[in-house]
């Protein structure tokens, strides 16, 4: 909460001003989507309307504190709000008694504390005019005969304007001949209503715990942080019956007490920074995640460092491209800092329907944070494929993001796409933060996970099982990285590694390649290799007999010459292997063979070269 307060401090010059998505709201105020829009002459007089488009919707509204919080009681926003509340004719149009009871109930408070501010020593014009307007009670035939409402005999039909049912239709309002005529853009107005409304509170003062001084309490936290969690709130206090605050407390008091003042900024900071740069994880039920330098300053996607996705000429990368360009970037991003400036991340998920729990947090020095990304950046990566925007195939080095890395260790596949459920992704994301953020070992259960999906090709799409092979060595290279202190895998094929696992996977491809380079062109049946490749994994030795028994027609379909490049290559492998010793031959593989089994096969995949060579001969 403090470092919200400062966040609201230092970019205080930003409140109230219009922005793209959600803008910084100032003190007693929140930002809501209008549907409808009133326009009015300064004497009270209506003289237009309109609906209010989406992506205009935005609108700084002035709240109170019950107001802002208003889940099923009866409490009027200050200016622009719901119709029942703004419309004095709005029940007059309903057809059950108890609505009509309701909205009149809703007018008169709203009229009754319209009309205090109207007449405060803070009121102001446009204020007094949309009180004279109000207090006509005729709003809402006056949008019926603007033909933005519709009803039948008298009653509104059961219909939506901009998206909304009419009675959550909110309405903000213009003084035509003001400048700005727009209220919501009007900052006179604005903090006119801040000192109308800290002479009107009347609630308890104590010490606030964020502040460190004494402010009249805030009892109603604000709600609508995130937009995915709309009613959650971060702090609340209402369980007086029971296990009355879990039996620790007496009174909500005894806990803790923020200040109004706190509490608002704190809280329009974090709605605005999860508005700008929070990133989900999720679909429907989600979980979001912001990254934030408390003075404003900018700092990197987590989800997108490079900003792969802008990329209008994408090109491949080697291993050593890829480091200096991962350097580059984050070097750029830890000029912008000072020493002293601090990155905070926060990961934020609704409990309940009306509870927003704070599920990952972390303060970290600009330097450190970047240094930790260097780390994982540096040590997860590996070759993937991509498409340029003509779909062309190409290869180049990434880190596969934290959604990949879930998706590829639990997903299903569903179409073309690998799919996995929202409470899957929210808690596994989270592991995988944790690990970049606070340098903690990749988890090895992740990594076999998708060693695990790599290992059965056949259960994917061709699309899918590359995705997923190329992330599992990605996770390899980086478990190895972590657990056997700093072991470091090459990207490129190393002909002198004996590592039995190693070696096997090497002889899988090959023994893949043998196959397929006797088919005719434009055949894509999988090669018997693939389809035993799980097989092969459990019971290399056993499995790897089988396969060359299967290879011997295909053998007998090449040129001499490709025939005796790949039977050399089997006994060059096949020696080294016997060097593990006979009781080790048939034991299941580790997952380093699929390092050995992607880099062999990528090394028949390169580019031809030597005209004369072998390599040249069984292609």
């Amino acid at each position: 909460m403090n470092t919200l307060y400062q966040t609201y401090e230092a970019n205080e010059k930003m409140a109230g001003k219009a922005a793209q998505g959600v803008p910084l709201s100032l003190v007693a105020h929140m930002t809501a989507n209008a549907q409808l829009e009133v326009w009015v002459k300064p004497d009270g007089e209506f003289c237009g309307a309109r609906r209010v488009e989406r992506e205009d919707a935005k609108t700084i509204i002035p709240v109170t504190e019950s107001s802002a919080s208003r889940a099923s009681v009866i409490a009027p926003h200050a200016l622009c709000d719901m119709l029942p509340y703004v419309a004095g004719d709005f029940g007059e149009y309903l057809s059950s008694p108890k609505e009509t009871k309701k909205a009149a109930e809703k007018f008169e408070k709203y009229l009754a504390a319209l009309k205090d501010w109207a007449e405060s020593p803070f009121s102001h014009p446009k204020v007094r005019a949309v009180y004279e307007y109000a207090a006509k009670r005729r709003m809402t035939r006056d949008l019926i005969l603007a033909k933005l409402l519709e009803a039948e005999d008298g009653k509104l039909l059961s219909k939506k304007v901009s998206g909304s049912v009419y009675e959550k239709a909110l309405v903000r309002f213009r003084v035509i001949g003001a400048e700005p005529d727009a209220v919501w853009q009007d900052e006179s107005l604005l903090h006119s209503y801040i000192q109308y409304y800290a002479s009107s509170q009347s609630g308890e003062r104590d010490l606030c715990y964020v502040t460190g001084e004494v402010d009249t309490i805030s009892v109603n936290h604000p709600k609508g942080i995130v937009a995915a969690n709309y009613g959650a709130k971060l702090i609340s206090s209402n369980d007086k019956t029971n296990f009355t605050y879990r039996g620790r407390f007496a009174t909500s008091a005894q806990a803790c007490t923020v200040g109004y003042t706190a509490t608002q900024k704190a809280h329009s900071a974090l709605t605005w920074l999860a508005a700008q740069q929070g990133v989900t994880a999720g679909t429907q039920d989600k979980r979001t995640y912001i990254c934030w330098n408390p003075n404003g300053k900018k700092v990197i996607d987590l989800e997108d460092p490079f900003g792969l996705e802008d990329d209008d000429e994408p090109r491949a990368y080697t291993e050593a491209e890829y480091k200096k360009r991962l350097f580059q970037t984050l070097e750029g991003y830890r000029n912008l800092l000072n020493n002293s400036d601090e990155i905070v991340v926060i990961g934020l998920d609704a409990a309940t329907t009306g509870r927003l729990s704070v599920t990952y947090y972390n303060e970290l020095k600009g330097s450190d944070f970047y240094d930790r990304l260097a780390d994982w950046y540096g040590t997860c990566r590996w070759f993937f494929t991509r498409f340029t925007s003509g779909k062309k195939p190409y290869t180049t080095v990434l880190t596969p993001p934290n959604k990949q890395i879930v998706r590829c260790a639990f997903g299903t596949e569903q179409g073309a796409f690998l799919e996995t459920s929202d409470k899957l992704m929210k808690e596994q994301s989270q592991r995988i933060l944790h690990c970049m953020l606070d340098r903690q070992p990749l988890p090895r259960d992740l990594m076999q996970a998708v060693v695990r999906r790599a290992s059965t090709p056949q259960a994917y799409s061709t699309g899918n099982r590359e995705r997923i092979l190329s992330t599992a060595c990605a996770l390899v290279v980086k478990y190895y990285s972590d657990r056997e202190k700093g072991v470091h895998i090459d990207m490129a094929i190393d002909y002198e590694n004996t590592d039995r696992s190693y070696l096997f996977g090497r002889l899988l491809a090959v023994l893949e390649q043998a196959e397929h380079s006797t088919f005719a062109q434009g055949e894509t049946r999988d090669t018997n290799a693939i389809r035993l490749q799980s097989a092969f994994v459990n019971h290399p030795m056993s499995t790897w007999q089988i396969l060359e028994d299967q290879l011997n027609p295909y053998f007998h379909r090449m040129t001499p010459g490709s025939r005796n490049f790949y039977k050399d290559l089997i006994s060059e492998i096949a020696e080294k292997i016997s060097e593990s010793g006979q009781e080790q031959l048939n034991r299941p593989l580790g997952e380093l063979y699929l390092i050995g089994y992607y880099l062999q096969r990528a090394e028949f995949r390169k580019p031809r070269q030597d005209k004369g060579s072998n390599k040249e001969e069984e292609r």
